[in-house]
């Protein structure tokens, strides 16, 4: 427990270090063109977290999908989008884990947020208790304000703009309820935390659940582009993946004596994968395992 605390404390120190210097820009990436659809890709640096924000270039407006954890990175996105001259008619939270809804709230405070029910009720009731947190650690990287989403999403189809969007309500994957978007035109899928790209996936129980989702997106080969909640665009190779991630997660959990241990595997066997902090914080506060005393 002791080595626990203090991994915890030098992942602080790191944020810490890192508010005290320029921030490392995000990555943005054009993902898709088509005649009515342009995707843009807003990446945090891997030690950041790879969180993305992805910006939808319609005709005549912009989609967004998902803020960010650290401000810098939203204003980014800001900049990004006002470059393209389009009004903002929809930004879409996709789940309530706060590294995709504390981030964007000085950046777009009123951008029209959707959200499914029960994003929307989990955000309305922790949303201002966690900024404030995550403000008094990580002081002014956080945001200021925070934009509650005022519209819920519902599962379906629509088309905005002249372009088909599809909707779906996904359950128990990384997260207990989340929002995948589909634009067949694009052959895009965003499928935000269901898919992590070379960053190190966020494990805080049974996974039984996020593989099923993984195989959804597996079993629709009609799309080809994956826009994942963490990391760069990515082709489908990206599923089989994150399926054998989890395979060697419960592998290892099994196999392992202490969090220490477990890590270490994680970190050997996947070195070049970002969110190495990721790992210390679900180790510190998520996941539930009895592990032995050393």
């Amino acid at each position: 427990m002791k080595k626990l605390v203090i991994a915890v404390i030098l992942v602080l120190a790191v944020f810490t270090h890192a508010m005290s210097q320029d921030l490392p820009k995000a990555s943005i990436v054009m993902a898709a063109k088509t005649r009515n659809v342009t995707i843009y890709s807003v990446v945090a640096p891997p030690e950041m977290f790879s969180n993305t924000t992805h910006i939808i270039e319609l005709p005549h407006q912009l989609i967004l999908v998902d803020g960010q954890f650290f401000a810098p990175y939203a204003w980014q996105a800001k900049a990004l989008a006002d470059s393209l001259k389009k009004p903002i008619t929809h930004f879409y939270i996709s789940h309530d884990h706060p590294d995709h809804y504390i981030g964007f709230g000085d950046a777009f405070p009123d951008a029209p947020v959707y959200a499914l029910e029960e994003t929307k009720k989990g955000i309305e009731k922790e949303g201002l208790a966690t900024l404030k947190k995550r403000q008094e650690q990580f002081k002014g990287v956080i945001a200021k304000s925070l934009n509650v989403p005022t519209h819920v999403q519902k599962a379906g189809k629509e088309v905005i703009d002249g372009v088909t969007f599809i909707f779906e309500k996904s359950l128990n994957n990384e997260a207990a309820v989340s929002l995948v978007i589909k634009i067949p035109e694009a052959k895009a899928y965003i499928a935000q935390d269901i898919v992590y790209n070379k960053t190190h996936l966020f494990i805080s129980g049974n996974m039984d659940g996020w593989r099923n989702a993984l195989k959804k997106v597996e079993s629709e080969s009609n799309y080809t582009l994956i826009l994942s909640g963490h990391g760069i665009p990515c082709d489908r190779s990206v599923l089989k993946e994150d399926l054998k991630y989890l395979d060697f997660v419960d592998k290892t959990l099994a196999e392992s004596t202490s969090k220490e241990e477990y890590k270490s595997k994680l970190l050997a066997t996947y070195p070049t994968y970002g969110g190495d902090h990721l790992i210390d914080i679900y180790l510190a506060y998520y996941l539930k395992k009895d592990w032995a005393i050393k």
